[in-house]
C-alpha cells in the first residue's frame, strides 16, 4: 500500500514516561481486556512511547524503538486503523520488532492526529495471543483515540509555550549577566552599560506578559524614560496573511488592533518585518499615517526592528517614534536592535497562550481531530 502521509521530522513528545498518557494507556488495557496498551508517537527518527501499559523490558525503560517492520509505521502512514487477528499470519509483520521482541500477536490500532489535520501517533491495544477484535471494542478505541488527540495538541502547544518562556528565562538571565558586567565596566563603555541596563529591565518587566496589550505597555512604559519615545507600535502578521495587525500602547483602552497594514507596504512597520531589520526614518514626513492612529507621524524620527519569534507562526515588528526631532545615532540604534529581542519571546509566549487558550475553549468532534 501506497503511504498516504509523511512521517513527522521529529516527536512532540520525548522518549520517556508521561503520567497522563501512561494513565490513558492502562485504562485502554482495562477497556478492551488486553495485556498491554501503547500510545505511540511516530517520526522519521523512530517511534516513542510516551503512554505505556505492560511493555516488556528493555523497552519499558527506554520508551522507544525503530520504525523498521512497525506496525504503528503502518497507520500512521495511512491515516486508517488497524485490526489484525494474528500478526504472525502477516508477511508484512509477522518478522518486524514489534512481533518478535513485544509478542505482539493481535494488535487494534487508530491513528493520533495532530494540529495540522496530520497523523502524529497511534493508540494501540496489544494481546499475545490472537484475538477476533469486536465492533464495540474497536469503536472504544477509537473514540479514546479521538480524546488522546485532543490532548497530544494541547500538550504539543503547551511544551512550545514553556520551551518560549525557558528561552526567554535564559535571556533574561544573560541580559543580567551582560548588565553585571557592563556595570563593572561603567568607566570605560558607559553607552553599553545604559544600553544593557534597558534591556534587562524590559526582559525582566515582560516574563509576568500574558496579554498584547500587557506587553505593549510594559515596553512601552520602560521605553518613554531612557529613550524619550512618545509611540509604540506592534504589528503581527499570521503565517501566509498579507496584513499586518497594527497594535498602539497608546490607544486608550481599546484591546484590540488599531489599524492594518499589508505586509508589502512602505511604512517602516511592514519593511522591518519583511526586510528583517533596522529601519530607521530620520525625516517624519517621510511616514505614511495609520488610520485611525493620530499619533502617527509625529514630528520626530521612527525605528522599526523585526521581532524574532522562536515557537509561534507568525512574524511581527516593532516601531518607536519620538514627537521631538532627535538624532538616531548608533546608541539609540543599538538599544532600538536589543530590545528586539526580548520582546519577541514575550509576544512568542503571549501569542502561544492564546493559540493554547483558544484550543482548550474547542468542543470535541463526534470523530477524528478538530479541522479548524
Amino acid at each position: 500500500m501506497t503511504a498516504a502521509y509523511e512521517l513527522p521530522t521529529w516527536s512532540l513528545l520525548p522518549a520517556r514516561p508521561d503520567a497522563a498518557f501512561d494513565r490513558l494507556a492502562q485504562t485502554v488495557a482495562e477497556e478492551l481486556d488486553a495485556p498491554r496498551a501503547l500510545v505511540v508517537l511516530v517520526s522519521k527518527a523512530g517511534q516513542v512511547f510516551p503512554g505505556a501499559f505492560g511493555l516488556p523490558e528493555p523497552w519499558a525503560s527506554r520508551r522507544s524503538m525503530p520504525m523498521s517492520h512497525s506496525i504503528s509505521k503502518w497507520v500512521a502512514t495511512s491515516g486508517s486503523p488497524l485490526a489484525l487477528r494474528d500478526a504472525r499470519e502477516d508477511p508484512e509483520f509477522a518478522s518486524g520488532p514489534s512481533v518478535q521482541d513485544l509478542h505482539a500477536v493481535a494488535y487494534a490500532g487508530t491513528p493520533l492526529w495532530g494540529v495540522h489535520g496530520q497523523p502524529i501517533g497511534v493508540l494501540c491495544a496489544i494481546d499475545t495471543r490472537p484475538r477476533d477484535w469486536t465492533g464495540d471494542e474497536l469503536a472504544t478505541l477509537h473514540r479514546m483515540a479521538d480524546e488522546s488527540s485532543r490532548q497530544l495538541r494541547f500538550r504539543a502547544i503547551e511544551l512550545a509555550e514553556q520551551e518560549a518562556h525557558a528561552v526567554a528565562v535564559r535571556d533574561d538571565s544573560a541580559a543580567q549577566s551582560a548588565a553585571e558586567a557592563a556595570r563593572a565596566a561603567f568607566v570605560l563603555a558607559e553607552a553599553d552599560a545604559d544600553r544593557a541596563r534597558v534591556v534587562a529591565r524590559l526582559s525582566t518587566a515582560l516574563l509576568s506578559a500574558e496579554t498584547l496589550p500587557d506587553l505593549l505597555h510594559t515596553v512601552d512604559r520602560l521605553v518613554r524614560s531612557p529613550l524619550g519615545a512618545t509611540t509604540v507600535l506592534l504589528g503581527v502578521a499570521e503565517v501566509g496573511c498579507p496584513e499586518l495587525q497594527v497594535w498602539s500602547a497608546t490607544a486608550g483602552s481599546r484591546s484590540g488592533p488599531v489599524a492594518r497594514l499589508g505586509v508589502d507596504d512602505a511604512h517602516p512597520l511592514a519593511a522591518a518585518m519583511r526586510e528583517r531589520q533596522l529601519v530607521a526614518i530620520a525625516t517624519p514626513g517621510e511616514v505614511r499615517a495609520l488610520p485611525g492612529l493620530r499619533e502617527l507621524p509625529g514630528a520626530g524620527p521612527v525605528l522599526a526592528v523585526h521581532l524574532p519569534l522562536g515557537q509561534h507562526h507568525s512574524d511581527a515588528a516593532l516601531l518607536v517614534s519620538w514627537r521631538q526631532p532627535r538624532q538616531l545615532d548608533a546608541p539609540v540604534r543599538a538599544v532600538v536592535t536589543d530590545l528586539a529581542r526580548p520582546v519577541g519571546h514575550a509576544l512568542d509566549r503571549v501569542l502561544l497562550r492564546e493559540q493554547r487558550l483558544r484550543l482548550a475553549e474547542l468542543p470535541l468532534g463526534p470523530s477524528g481531530p478538530d479541522r479548524r
